[in-house]
């Protein structure tokens, strides 16, 4: 980019496309071009990374006194509204704005996107940028005068990159112009800048089709027949790709329903809501969170209308920070985590937030959400549970309550706390026990995890027990709830967290939740740990320079891949959260692995975790779901698991507990892996020998075919798996023989009639061939799928879709070795996301197609590609910058 601008405003034309004209004016005016101003610059203040802001600079304030202001010309070529979008520092800023000298205006920063981290040392302090919407401004034809001030408390501290003022919808990319193309690369790699999504009708790659619109349109999603699946509301095989999505926090239908576009294009058809219920500071418990109904409320309606179905997860405990004047019993925490379960004026709280969510008409559809079938699931709190370790955390008043519930129980399980005790062979004393006045207390959940003998195992046994039945008790009220009182007939999931001990309390857990429809948890995939060394913390919200992180494929270690899962008969199962987390290297896996071994296992929904951009977003965030190496690899996987191109395999394991059983801790013949998560664990997750230590089935059975659990005394089933794993390759085949995962080198391939695959380390490979394709790769690292696109096998299809994806980094990141097989950031870079070239040749054995087309991210065509036919195959050798490739 250049360094700087000498007009004071650059008027530009930006792309076709807008449905209302082919080409439209904006006008794009860069901070440091101000006509004038009292900024006063601040060399701290000033030390971020010039790279990332356009231009290559910002005007800059950083000191006491009054508020500094700047003073822009600009030159409208149209009088009226323009939309009003600034690129300038978030954090803890106040800015004000006016035109043609009328009055100031405020910009509000609460909504802003693309925030980015700019300081040069990486720290996480003022120095950000993000883009943000402030009203809509008047100009005049012609000359304009546009005033800028900065009024924060904190030393007037702003910094302006760049301003946006457009007479049409404006979608921010980054520190990019409309149509600009950087081009900068490193070496090895490709800039990946794409432009705005146009929705062109000439699209060879659109997968919209997929979805039937309005959601529900046939009625509601419902189970199917043997209660483990879905179905529409004509009762007809559903399967959801889903992502969790931010984008609905902002108070703007347009961009919402750009981004429902978006996603429905690269076949998404389930969203996830992720909100906050619970009232704002200041308010009375009784009271609704009416921002997030309205949040709520648009995001419903908006991914409606592209057939995108949504699921609502309304109360997080954990976000939810105590307030004395609500006049709940003290529990000794800053937030809730746990009381929803037993604490009957929270409880009643809750039932009006729902009411207050489910009840009113949405004044975007005219129906409420509980009448309205696009809401497919129900989930009715989020990560938390009695079972977890923040348990621990209920002290004070609750506790006693909670003891006062559980010797309420012993009394009805026993008849009387003498004879629980006697069952229990001794009292197994608690500190603050008082049977006699009706209070048990209960034991930490530390205890749970522990083996234990005589009385104690025994008191432990029952509390297992009365906390998984007092959650299954509160899931089943709510469930009533809403079906009675609120006339909400969809599906409804009870929560998704996990335990303290996968063995001993994952099924107690699981158990739980059969109260409801659908079985959930949350598991992130992140390759193994990711510190900062000056603050432990922030690497579970921030990648900084100096932040130190292993980086290890799941195809390395696939006792640690997100669907290693114990299923519940007869329920659907989903994950409601999961990613392959930055700053992981090896993220091009995720979509593949999950859309093929999802359909081998029968597992329901997966939910991307997150996306707060309208489309691609820019390098790099810590929970980013919207990079080419994720996000720009579901075409092809959600395609082929919506679609059933994959066989689902007969169980590996079928284990049939007995409560008795869950309830004595007794481990499961095969546990699972909990799971990592950076902001509460402080080791990475465990080895194979670590995760199959309690259990006496290799976790390596997780990839031949499903394993359930059916909580009934009955013969437990297990599949001859010598036929499937094999420990002298390191390989494991499913029971379909379709996948074949080498975890040895690091390698899987799908060989199905309609979709065929490979990825990993495929230099390593060689060679390989499958059924109807052959893959010669050149690259350390890819995931390449070529799937049918007109349900004809590849060996006969007329269209088939080629993905490669390879490693996306920011441009200029770098890394040096830090030990112990983990890196060191030393170089967090900047935009453009920069790719792996695409190294790899191709052959299809497919005597009817003839070219391939090369696709730009929108699915746009670019160029032809040169083929050579050959004894009824086509050969390509593929473009560096290839993602997307058409063959026909």
């Amino acid at each position: 980019m250049p360094s700087s601008f000498h007009s004071a405003a650059c008027v530009l034309l930006a792309i076709a496309g807008f449905t209302s004209a082919s080409a439209e004016d904006f006008i794009w005016v860069e901070g440091e071009d101000a006509a004038t101003h009292s900024m006063k610059r601040n060399g701290w203040y000033d030390s971020v990374k010039k790279a990332e802001l356009s231009g290559g600079e910002w005007l800059s304030h950083f000191g006491n006194g009054e508020m500094p202001v700047a003073q822009f010309n600009v030159k409208a070529a149209a009088e009226g509204e323009h939309e009003l979008w600034l690129r300038a520092n978030p954090i803890g800023a106040a800015m004000s704005i006016r035109i043609n000298g009328g009055d100031w205006q405020g910009v509000s920063f609460s909504k802003s996107e693309q925030q980015l981290n700019i300081a040069s040392d990486g720290k996480p302090d003022l120095r950000f940028v993000a883009w943000v919407k402030a009203k809509p401004v008047s100009l005049k034809l012609g000359a304009n005068s546009v005033e800028v001030r900065f009024e924060s408390s904190n030393n007037r501290h702003g910094g302006l990159d760049c301003f946006v003022l457009s007479p049409e919808p404006f979608l921010p990319q980054g520190n990019r112009k409309p149509g600009q193309k950087t081009g900068l690369a490193d070496e090895g790699t490709w800039a990946f800048e794409p432009d705005r999504d146009r929705f062109s009708p000439d699209a060879i790659l659109d997968l919209s089709d997929l979805n039937e619109k309005p959601a529900g349109r046939h009625g509601r999603v419902a189970r199917s027949a043997d209660g483990a699946d879905f179905v529409d509301g004509a009762g007809r095989p559903l399967r959801f790709w889903a992502v969790n999505t931010g984008v609905h926090r902002r108070d703007d239908m347009a961009t919402l329903e750009e981004h429902a576009r978006w996603l429905a294009k690269r076949g998404v058809n389930m969203v996830r809501h992720h909100g906050h219920l619970a009232p704002e500071s200041g308010s009375k418990l009784t009271d609704v969170n009416q921002k997030d109904v309205d949040a709520a409320w648009r995001l419903v309606a908006a991914m409606k209308k592209q057939g995108i179905y949504v699921t609502l997860s309304p109360y997080w405990a954990v976000s939810v920070k105590a307030n004395p004047s609500w006049g709940l019993k003290d529990a000794g925490g800053d937030n809730l985590t746990g009381l929803i379960f037993f604490d009957k004026q929270l409880q009643d709280a809750y039932k009006g937030w729902l009411k207050a969510l489910l009840t009113r008409p949405n004044p975007h559809t005219g129906i409420s959400l509980a009448d309205d079938p696009a809401v497919a699931l129900f989930q009715i709190q989020n990560e938390d549970s009695l079972l977890f370790w923040t348990e621990q955390s209920i002290q004070g008043e609750q506790r006693m309550e909670l003891g006062r519930h559980f010797a309420k129980w012993l009394q009805k399980k026993y008849g009387s706390l003498d004879k629980a005790t006697q069952a229990w062979g001794g009292t197994a004393q608690n500190k603050g026990d008082d049977f006699s006045g009706g209070l048990v207390m209960p034991h930490t959940i530390y205890h749970l995890t522990q083996d234990q003998r005589g009385p104690l195992a025994n008191r432990l046994n029952d509390q297992l027990e009365f906390y998984a039945r007092l959650m299954h008790d509160f899931n089943s009220e709510i469930a009533r709830y809403l079906k009675k009182d609120l006339g909400y007939t969809g599906l409804i999931n009870a929560g998704n967290w996990r335990t303290a001990s996968a063995a001993k309390l994952f099924d107690a857990e699981r158990f739980s939740y059969t109260a409801n429809d659908v079985i959930g948890v949350n598991r992130y995939y992140n390759g193994g740990s990711h510190v900062n060394p000056t603050d432990k913390r922030r690497a579970g919200y921030l990648i900084s320079q100096g932040d130190e992180f292993s980086s290890q494929s799941a195809l390395k270690q696939p006792w640690d891949f997100p669907l290693a899962l114990r299923q519940v008969a007869g329920h659907p199962m989903i994950i409601s959260e999961s990613a392959w987390v930055p700053p992981l290297r090896y993220q091009s896996e995720g979509p593949f692995l999950v859309a093929a071994y999802g359909a081998l296992t029968g597992f329901d929904i997966f939910y991307w975790f997150a996306t707060d951009d309208i489309g691609f977003g820019p390098p790099m965030a810590k929970w980013q779901l919207s990079t080419p190496a994720q996000i720009g690899m579901f075409p092809a996987a959600a395609l082929m698991f919506r679609r059933g191109d994959i066989q689902q395999g007969t169980p590996a394991l079928v284990e049939r507990r007995s409560l008795a059983e869950v309830w004595s801790r007794q481990s499961p013949l095969l546990p699972e892996e909990a799971g990592f998560d950076p902001n509460r664990d402080s080791r990475p997750p465990a080895s194979e020998a670590e995760a199959a230590k309690q259990g006496s089935i290799t976790p390596l059975a997780f990839l031949t075919g499903p394993v359930e659990v059916d909580f009934q005394a009955g013969k437990t089933e297990v599949a001859d798996l010598k036929a499937f794993i094999s420990a002298d390759t390191q390989t494991v085949h499913s029971v379909t023989r379709q996948l074949a995962w080498n975890y040895g080198d690091g390698v899987c391939t799908l060989n199905a009639p309609k979709a065929q695959g490979a990825t990993g380390d495929l230099a390593s490979a060689g060679v390989i061939r499958l059924d109807t394709i052959t893959i010669t790769s050149r690259n350390k690292y890819a995931s390449v799928l070529a799937v049918s696109m007109d349900d004809q096998p590849l060996s006969t299809s007329n269209k088939v879709l080629l993905q490669i994806g390879t490693t996306a980094r920011p441009h200029g990141w770098k890394t040096e070795a830090a030990g112990s097989n983990r890196l060191k950031i030393t170089s967090l870079g900047s935009s453009p996301w920069n790719i792996d070239n695409t190294q790899l040749e191709f052959t299809i054995a497919n005597p009817s197609l003839r070219t391939a087309t090369l696709l730009d991210a929108n699915g746009v065509a670019v160029e032809e590609i040169e083929v050579a036919k050959k004894e009824g195959s086509l050969a390509v050798a593929l473009p560096q910058n290839a993602m997307y490739v058409i063959l026909r």
